[in-house]
């Protein structure tokens, strides 16, 4: 039998937010108790007389409620299901009726600039709605998402003509027209990075009570770095059956100079290892004295070597002709487009890959530092590097079809699920996609042509009095 309570007495079993005039919402563990504590006292599916009233004091609710639970956990079974159904059915039909529809929202933030949409409250300032209104409309719709954007370089239309001359020559002419892109097993890129001792900011995945171990630099602005210069080619499977990773080497540009002043970790006039000011002249003698000795060791005897490079102004001094006079034959030297680092595969991920393990590593001076990007470079796995160069020839792809604009948008290929061999695998490019970038070279060819002639023509000159 339950206690009576007095007048104004708490009760322990009822919190303290519960209204007095028994009609509240039993949460689910409760529902569950009031069902089977009918059930217990059941026989044959029928209720002793009182029981209900008596459960619904015992919980502190309305004894329609109790019904209720019953009626519906009954019903539940005779459905055909194991246990008793008793959830309750007021979330999600209670509270008051929403103010704005998703429509109504979606058209609100589409009138925004998309310049305004780079915070959610200023979003929402700008729509005159609230950021939680916002918020779940996101949860809801699913349709409104954040996305980043990158800057990309500008072209100017002979860029964008050369683009497109420089990915359609890896398309070999075919038979039966069918386009794939070259294996570029006779390419190797070179670019450099700049590697830095740290970062300004690490995000670690930590406990409560754990404690981020501060980090310290004299200035954000003046972290060491080095300049390094790797050299790639497409991993392959050789003649005796062994895999070439295409890891040709990474290099950095550093010299040995003697330290100006005593320091509390050297002499005065110790040999140190600095950063070096990369020039032509030093770019140079980094080619030749580190890039072809390892390209030569790499590759097998006589075969042609194409070595790629950007449009830097070092650069420059490093061309086909100067190889030959340095007695260097069977490597070619190419230039990619300019402005077009998304066709070397160092820019276009492996830089990243290499960056990604180097800041896993702790650094402290830049031999450390050193010593961690050459480690990652070897670290790096085979079908990474392989996967980069899949990568570039739908990069190559993308811009045969859109004319050489570099205003394209990647689709993830799932290389892991669909492609079984990546040392072999090469993309193929649609019939129609190169027939129409053919005919949109040419054309710019002729009317570049017809406009030579006409400026060089002697019935054009104009003579100014």
């Amino acid at each position: 039998m339950q206690p009576q309570l007095s007048h104004g007495a708490s009760d322990p079993l009822r919190p303290s937010n519960e209204p007095r005039d028994g009609k509240r919402h039993l949460r689910p563990a409760e529902r569950h108790a009031v069902y089977e504590t009918l059930l217990g006292a059941s026989s044959n599916g029928s209720l002793p007389r009182g029981i209900i009233v008596r459960v619904a004091a015992q919980f502190h609710c309305h004894a329609l409620t109790v019904s209720r639970i019953w009626s519906q956990g009954q019903e539940s079974i005779r459905g055909g299901r194991i246990c008793a159904d008793v959830a309750s059915k007021i979330r999600g039909n209670s509270g008051r009726k929403k103010l704005r529809t998703n429509e109504e929202i979606e058209a609100a933030i589409r009138q925004v600039p998309q310049s305004a949409r780079q915070t959610l409250r200023g979003m929402a300032f700008q729509a005159d709605i609230p950021k939680t209104t916002i918020v779940r409309h996101m949860k809801e719709a699913a349709r409104l998402k954040a996305r980043s954007s990158y800057v990309k370089p500008f072209l100017t239309p002979a860029n964008i003509q050369e683009r497109l001359r420089f990915a359609m020559s890896f398309l070999p002419p075919s038979s039966d027209g069918n386009h794939f892109f070259s294996d570029l097993h006779d390419y190797v890129h070179i670019d450099e990075k700049w590697f830095y001792l740290t970062r300004v900011k690490k995000k670690f995945y930590v406990y409560e009570d754990e404690v981020v171990a501060a980090r310290f630099v004299k200035s954000k602005r003046f972290i060491t770095k080095v300049m390094f210069l790797a050299a790639i080619a497409r991993p392959r499977v050789e003649l005796d059956g062994t895999i070439f990773d295409g890891k040709i080497g990474v290099w950095p540009f550093v010299e040995k100079m003697p330290a100006r002043r005593n320091s509390k970790n050297r002499a005065k006039g110790t040999m140190i290892t600095t950063p070096q000011s990369v020039d032509a002249k030093v770019y140079l003698n980094m080619v030749l004295n580190n890039v072809v000795p390892a390209i030569k060791s790499k590759f097998p005897p006589q075969s042609g070597v194409i070595i790629q490079q950007d449009n830097a102004s070092p650069h420059k001094c490093v061309t086909t002709s100067v190889l030959n006079s340095r007695g260097i034959l069977g490597i070619e030297v190419k230039n990619q487009p300019p402005n077009s680092p998304d066709f070397n595969v160092l820019d276009l991920g492996f830089f990243n890959s290499i960056q990604s393990l180097q800041y896993q590593k702790s650094t402290r001076t830049i031999e450390e530092l050193i010593d961690a990007v050459e480690t990652s470079f070897y670290e790096l796995p085979v079908d990474t590097v392989s996967k980069t160069f899949i990568t570039l020839q739908k990069v190559m792809e993308k811009c045969i079809e859109i004319h050489g604009s570099n205003d394209y948008k990647l689709p993830h290929m799932k290389k892991d699920a669909m492609i079984s061999d990546f040392t072999s695998f090469n993309v193929e490019c649609d019939a129609y996609t190169y027939e129409s970038a053919l005919i949109h070279l040419n054309y710019r060819l002729g009317e570049q042509a017809s406009m030579e002639s006409l400026v060089n023509s002697p019935e054009q000159a104009v003579v100014i009095i």
